[in-house]
């Protein structure tokens, strides 16, 4: 399967792009265990067209040869700064051999959605179909790929969700994903796959790909969630904090091939501080270990005797304390 020019492999299951997860790290890791791609995190398309590249070249840094496939995902409101910002990206050394241009209309989240961006674009179709023929038309100067990432509508998923999502593609979107949810859902309540399924129809209609993300937790919601929405491909997002190993299982269900073996608490400990040191290793210790306390916990969930430590793991300032904590932890399992 392609998306324009980049070619995925069968049915592919990606990493959804996820603020404060989707380090160049945690991709890399994640398509080693068999994830196709995964975009980078939001940036602002307005705070790079005003010459701020420094100070968001960390949420955008790329490692082609760890991730293969390489996506960047922007975020914004006006048409002139994806425009400006593709040819940033584009022209600056560690940035142009990205893949993806991927446009992000569905976040949720309240600073983002007052400005006028991420699912607020849902509420103004054409701006953001403008969004979508300015960046595609910049991109392809370059050689770029466009992809959009939506949600089933803002309050409600209705008829004009549909169009919302036809007009992505007519617009020039190589591929468009699908959350289930609205933005007033935010990640609360039950994924409409069924919503998604009829969005399907209008992109592929267009004659651009398709993916569906929302509720894939497991092999089985992977499998059930392709069937009813017919999409190309699928993300996962929540269920792959802290489980890069997700991608192996899904991939082996969809390929028919004997489901690999489960980590061993070790083996997740192990993940756990290559995580966190290639972390460190692009926004140093202090930072690092900052930002991987909302992620550090979930290496653990569901191990006997691990709650006392993912406490102490939100508290922890350094590498060296990180691993004396889960030293101590991994030797009550031996």
């Amino acid at each position: 399967m392609k998306i324009g020019s980049i070619e995925l492999g069968n049915t592919p299951v990606c990493l959804a792009p996820m603020a404060g997860t989707s380090s160049v790290t945690y991709r890399g890791i994640c398509v080693e265990q068999g994830a196709s791609y995964g975009p980078t995190e939001l940036v602002s398309a307005r705070s790079l067209a005003y010459g701020s590249l420094e100070r968001s070249f960390r949420y955008m840094q790329i490692s082609p040869s760890t991730e293969k496939v390489t996506a960047i995902q922007l975020f914004g409101f006006e048409p002139s700064d994806f425009e400006e910002a593709v040819k940033i990206i584009c022209n600056d050394d560690r940035l142009k051999d990205v893949d993806i241009i991927d446009i992000n209309m569905g976040c949720p989240v309240a600073k983002v959605v007052k400005t006028g961006a991420g699912s607020a674009l849902m509420n103004e179709p054409d701006t953001a179909f403008r969004i979508v023929e300015s960046t595609v038309r910049t991109a392809e100067a370059y050689g770029k790929t466009v992809t959009v990432k939506t949600r089933i509508g803002f309050c409600e998923f209705s008829p004009a969700s549909v169009e919302f999502a036809r007009g992505l593609a007519a617009s020039g979107a190589s591929m468009v994903c699908v959350h289930g949810r609205t933005a007033k859902q935010m990640y609360g309540g039950v994924a409409d796959w069924n919503a998604i399924r009829k969005m399907r129809d209008a992109v592929v209609s267009e004659g651009a790909k398709f993916f569906s993300n929302g509720d894939v937790k497991d092999e089985d919601s992977a499998r059930r969630i392709l069937d009813i929405t017919e999409a190309d491909g699928i993300m996962v997002g929540r269920a792959a904090m802290g489980d890069p190993w997700i991608f192996a299982r899904i991939r082996a269900t969809l390929d028919g091939k004997p489901a690999p073996s489960d980590p061993s608490v070790r083996e997740k400990c192990d993940m756990l501080m290559r995580e966190l040191k290639g972390t460190v290793s692009c926004i140093g210790e202090t930072t690092g270990v900052k930002e991987m306390r909302s992620v550090m916990p979930h290496y653990l969930k569901g191990l006997r005797g691990a709650t006392g430590v993912k406490v102490e793991l939100c508290r922890a300032t350094t590498v060296k304390e990180v691993e004396g904590i889960l030293k101590g932890f991994c030797d009550t399992w031996i």
